[in-house]
């Protein structure tokens, strides 16, 4: 069963990967061309609409992960208190696919509609009149292919949970003078956790759940040494970034009344930094 993983790595091998997958979906597009000869077209028609589907996501999933590593998380300030937004393009590349994939029966109909129009056999009489045998055969495959692309795309969407239109538009983790706040994408109402409470995160883990890769924090307070479960999926901050911002307004009260300013958004882009010059001393 193919599992959807939000939790994008950012790293200079995930770009690697993406550029070489772009590359390789518009070289299956060439070979496609070449092999027309080969197949009917309905057929190709599909193939060719599946690949540069498939480039053209990669491409934006591609430019949305170089942002990201470029510019760091997507912070704001609003109502006093520092504001991280989710990282929702894994999210949206699944989605897409699922819309490329669902689209498979309309694009094999549309493609056999085309192959019997006149408009390509009266522009290439000799190649249309051979096939035109072959081809009556095997759009009854061409259909049943893209009708089964269809049902498959629409029963492997029901079963995933983060869907675009089931996850909010709040950000994620939201960091005030007064206390930590996070935000599930599920869930209608954020969990909120006092400063004062020293909140230490203990661990994150990745459960599946249903067909997707949740992210999970792990969080003790001094009230509470049994760590609270809280869902993180899509705050794309590792381990020691997440504790590192977290620990130093837990135990350093004198940079919280910071977050409220424009200097805030600096300090936690320090904090989500991976190089020690930018952390607070």
């Amino acid at each position: 069963m193919l599992t959807n993983k939000y939790d994008g790595p950012l790293n200079g091998a995930s770009m690697t990967y993406l550029t070489v997958n772009i590359f390789l979906q518009c070289f299956s597009v060439l070979i496609y061309i070449f092999l027309l000869w080969l197949m009917p077209f309905s057929l190709y028609v599909v193939l060719i609409y599946f690949a540069l589907g498939q480039a053209l996501t990669r491409f934006f999933y591609a430019r949305a992960l170089s942002r990201r590593r470029r510019y760091g998380p997507d912070l704001t300030l609003s109502n006093e208190a520092v504001c991280l937004f989710p990282f929702a393009a894994p999210i949206k590349l699944v989605a897409a696919d699922f819309i490329l994939v669902a689209a498979f029966f309309p694009v094999s109909l549309v493609a056999c509609l085309v192959t019997h129009s006149t408009i390509l056999p009266t522009a290439f009489p000799e190649f249309f009149s051979n096939l035109s045998a072959v081809t009556n055969v095997i759009d009854v495959f061409t259909i049943v292919i893209g009708l089964a692309g269809t049902v498959t795309a629409l029963l492997l969407r029901h079963s995933a949970a983060y869907r675009t239109n089931t996850i909010h538009r709040a950000p994620i983790l939201t960091l005030s003078p007064t206390h930590l706040e996070f935000h599930p994408l599920l869930e209608t109402v954020p969990v909120r956790i006092p400063w004062d409470r020293r909140p230490f995160l203990v661990n994150i883990d990745y459960p599946v759940v249903k067909r997707d890769t949740t992210k999970r924090a792990h969080i003790t307070t001094t009230d509470s040494q049994t760590p609270t479960t809280i869902d993180i999926t899509c705050l794309d901050l590792t381990h020691e970034q997440l504790q590192r911002i977290i620990g130093c307004f837990a135990c350093r009260p004198q940079y919280r009344d910071t977050l409220a300013t424009e200097g805030g958004i600096e300090l936690v882009r320090g904090l989500a930094s991976d190089n020690p010059a930018l952390w607070p001393a």
